[in-house]
């Protein structure tokens, strides 16, 4: 099996902890390849991803649907496999090169730019299609869901995001956290300057179409918060369920609710209770 290692150095994983794990992998009879965003990409069976959510999500960006196993150097990291434990890390290594693991398939978004009716731009995200503007100014976003007209927006911008990415932006701007086997998407305004706006979810089989018909400068599209595109009056962007999907390793049977409930401690309380005399 060739094993790619995508790095955020960033995160402070140690030199030597990478060497360590690259040679278990050689000793195990497997290949291992530092990778690159920059670099063409080689051929491989399955990638570690070692930083949080962001590096997970440029790494499936990178990589198609080659298998991922998200190791958390980071906060929250809803998308990673597990935390980073070098000890940890090793044991697991085994399990990996042997395909002792579950899938897991995450729906992945993809979204055209139209502009006068010439499609202008392409771009996929796991997380999430925004639409906002690059200073706080009002915009107004004409929005479609499956060919009916839903309302005409003035907010800082809009965030289309897929279950998966419900824990992300959408979560810290109002949205509702969806189960990422779900599926639907969750339609959320930014700071909406109408207080009868509120978030919408709608099925992932239905097309959302947002027009923009007005904003002051500087609109962008921005994927998975790692790809931008300058957007322009008359700007219509049509979002669908992508035909790839991003395939997670996993190697325990934590429920969804589980992993919320312990990445945003909601179980302090549970624990007190149980560690009290």
């Amino acid at each position: 099996m060739k094993v790619g290692i995508m790095l955020n150095r960033s995160k402070g994983l140690k030199t030597a902890a990478v060497e360590t794990i690259i040679r278990h992998i050689e000793r195990l009879g497997s290949s291992a390849e530092l990778l690159n965003f920059d670099n063409p990409l080689s051929k491989l069976d399955v990638v570690l991803s070692f930083g949080g959510d962001g590096t997970v999500l440029g790494t499936a960006r990178y990589v198609g649907e080659i298998p991922i196993f998200g190791i958390n150097t980071g906060h929250l990291g809803f998308l990673t496999g597990m935390e980073y434990d070098l000890p940890k890390v090793i044991e697991a290594i085994p399990l990996i090169l042997n395909s002792q693991f579950t899938i897991d398939k995450r729906k992945r978004l993809e979204a055209r730019v139209y502009r006068h009716e010439r499609n202008v731009a392409y771009c996929t995200a796991l997380n999430d299609i925004v639409v906002k503007g690059a200073i706080a100014k009002l915009v107004r976003l004409r929005t479609h869901i499956g060919g009916d007209y839903v309302g005409n927006f003035p907010a800082d911008g809009i965030i289309i995001s897929t279950a998966t990415g419900s824990t992300g932006y959408s979560m810290s701007a109002g949205g509702a956290i969806i189960p990422p086997d779900l599926a639907i998407n969750v339609i959320t305004p930014i700071c909406s300057h109408l207080l009868n706006v509120r978030p919408m979810i709608a099925c992932d089989s239905k097309a959302i179409k947002v027009v923009v018909e007005s904003y002051q400068k500087e609109l962008l599209l921005s994927a998975d918060g790692q790809v931008d595109i300058e957007l322009e009056t008359d700007d219509c962007i049509v979002i669908n369920k992508a035909p790839m999907v991003t395939n997670l390793i996993r190697l325990n049977n934590e429920t969804f609710y589980q992993l919320l409930s312990r990445k945003m401690k909601w179980n302090k309380d549970e624990k007190d209770r149980s560690e009290s005399p």
